[in-house]
């Protein structure tokens, strides 16, 4: 499993660095909806540091960063690490779909995979997102500066 999670992370970054020119920094964040796995659902909130390799109507972005969850289900960091491709481009909005891994180190819990689509605006970035191994469906938002 690690051999696969190494060669995934550098094939994100391989591809995601040709043409790319500036790192973007922002602040994030997020709230996380567990789905009902005993009839009652529970809701995180996270709050974190996201950087994006490239720009936001680049063909593809890397994005990487650092959150807090807190919650009643789970709470502690995560290392969320994602490679966007954007399908609609507009004049000054696009829409991509991405995926990735976002690790943890919560108990005995190791990360899970992670599937997203968003749209970025210039300095904005709201997603929806989903995490199957956790049952996780969540927003987020991202201003970079």
């Amino acid at each position: 499993m690690k051999k696969i999670i190494v060669f995934f992370a550098a094939c994100m970054i391989a591809l995601s660095a040709m043409g790319q020119s500036k790192v973007h920094v922002g602040i994030d964040a997020s709230t996380d909806c567990f789905l009902p796995a005993n009839s009652r659902r529970c809701l995180s909130f996270g709050l974190g540091v996201r950087t994006r390799l490239g720009e936001y109507d680049q063909w593809m972005n890397l994005v990487g960063g650092l959150r807090y969850i807190y919650g009643p289900r789970l709470s502690g960091f995560q290392i969320p690490v994602l490679l966007n491709v954007n399908l609609l481009k507009g004049e000054q909005l696009t829409g991509y779909l991405g995926g990735g891994f976002e690790f943890d180190f919560i108990g005995t819990y190791w990360g899970s995979m992670k599937v997203q689509a968003g749209l970025a605006y210039r300095n904005f970035d709201f997603r929806v997102f989903y995490k199957a191994y956790q049952g996780d469906l969540g927003a987020g938002l991202t201003y970079y500066f």
